[in-house]
């Protein structure tokens, strides 16, 4: 006898559920913890400007690794529209990724941080 399984499309690509201190947390595909309850999203080591720092030292890395990041921030924050954005640390590569940043990167940054509240924590790279 064979048994029918529901499986949507939005069944596929829902979150797994995380629990941590009985708060309901979202494991997002994109590499972020969503809050709903909150309305908290929470990101770690994006790591901006790191291809500019490896290119500093001669380790040839495509230099769009902090756009590319942007625009994934870009998206999740249109997506979800959260109150506030808890980045966990490691969010730049080294004290010099700001004075590296291409202007247009820099000016999309400071565009997020205007469209939501961002906790920034420093970790042991910034």
């Amino acid at each position: 006898m064979s048994e029918t399984v529901d499986i949507s499309e939005e069944r596929l690509h829902a979150a797994p559920a995380l629990r941590v201190c009985g708060a309901a947390l979202a494991v997002l595909p994109e590499g972020a913890v969503w809050w709903e309850m909150e309305r908290m999203l929470v990101v770690a080591d994006l790591h901006l400007e790191k291809g500019s720092a490896f290119a500093a030292r001669g380790i040839a890395l495509p230099p769009y690794d902090t756009r590319a990041t942007l625009r994934r921030l870009d998206a999740l924050i249109a997506k979800h529209r959260p109150l506030r954005l808890v980045a966990l640390g490691d969010s730049f590569h080294d004290q010099g990724a700001e004075a590296r940043m291409s202007g247009e990167d820099a000016a999309m940054l400071s565009e997020l941080t205007r469209r939501t509240e961002w906790v920034w924590i420093a970790g042991n790279h910034d």
